[in-house]
């Protein structure tokens, strides 16, 4: 057995709250967007924490690398992660590799909670996760829009380890992706998959894969997901399957092999950006590490 699937040690708190926040710039001209530098303020309790911030596009857009150094959740750790995107700010926030949901006898799931206020731009692009055989998570992500915000995010997922024989038999990984617009409630994706659950199978379900994403994009007002952006979303990224829940919000969903989940979404992330954020798509050299 896997020692890491084995963990014995007392169940972790990791909370981080980030403050994106902006501020004028002094004496670099036109290198920011109107002359506004975005600003990271951060608070972090046990092991999840920002590596650096950096600014590879210019003081106007903050990137932040979130770190979790044990490297996985066991079953009974928390992961808390309260994000505030001031008006005006500009952010993207990535990780370094992949989450990890470790396997666990313990009956007390792992769980995470992200919770964004959303009043300027940003982008929340975690690595994928990977759930291994017999982890119990429970995970919720929710964010809370008011006219000015405008985000992309995506969530990708892998159940077990193919390329290690694992496949995920046991366990259960239960998910709430929420958005509010304005403080009313536009989509509430709700997820349960249990070991060996039929929906891995099922022509309505997973048809087969043991990958998949969901990627959300939230335009600020007054803009609209129209036929003709929709349109072009579809031809520039055809893999996935994009729906328009709201004016402001389009979903996407994507079902394929994990090898090949990465390029997708960076494929869709290219489309969307230019749409969303009005800039171009630079991705962040982590991504080709």
């Amino acid at each position: 057995m896997n020692v890491l699937e084995s963990v014995s040690t007392p169940s972790w708190l990791a909370r981080l709250e980030l403050d994106f926040n902006v501020a004028s710039v002094q004496g670099e001209g036109s290198t920011a967007r109107g002359g506004l530098r975005t600003n990271l303020t951060h608070l972090h309790l046990g092991p999840l924490r920002i590596q650096k911030a950096l600014y590879p596009e210019g003081p106007g857009l903050c990137h932040a690398i979130i770190v979790h150094p044990p490297g996985g959740i066991a079953g009974g750790d928390r992961l808390e992660v309260q994000l505030q995107s001031q008006a005006q700010s500009q952010a993207l926030v990535t990780t370094p590799s992949a989450a990890k949901w470790y396997g666990t006898d313990l009956s007390v799931p792992a769980t995470q909670n992200i919770e964004i206020d959303l009043k300027g731009q940003l982008e929340w692009l975690p690595q994928e996760t990977i759930v291994f055989d017999r982890a119990r998570v429970a995970s919720e992500i929710s964010v809370n829009a008011t006219e000015t915000g405008a985000m992309l995010g995506w969530d990708h997922l892998i159940f077990g380890r193919r390329a290690s024989g694992e496949t995920f038999t046991t366990g259960c990984f239960t998910q709430s992706l929420r958005v509010k617009l304005s403080q009313q409630l536009v989509w509430h994706d709700r997820l349960v998959l249990k070991g060996d659950d039929p929906l891995f199978s099922s022509p309505i379900g997973l048809r087969g894969h043991y990958a998949f994403a969901t990627v959300w994009a939230i335009l600020a007002e007054p803009h609209a997901w129209t036929e003709t952006l929709l349109e072009t979303v579809r031809t520039q990224s055809p893999q996935v399957a994009w729906t328009v829940l709201h004016p402001r919000l389009l979903v996407g969903r994507l079902l394929v092999e994990p090898l090949q989940l990465k390029g997708l979404l960076e494929q869709a992330w290219c489309t969307l950006r230019p749409i969303v954020l009005n800039r171009s798509a630079l991705p962040p050299r982590l991504w080709a590490t």
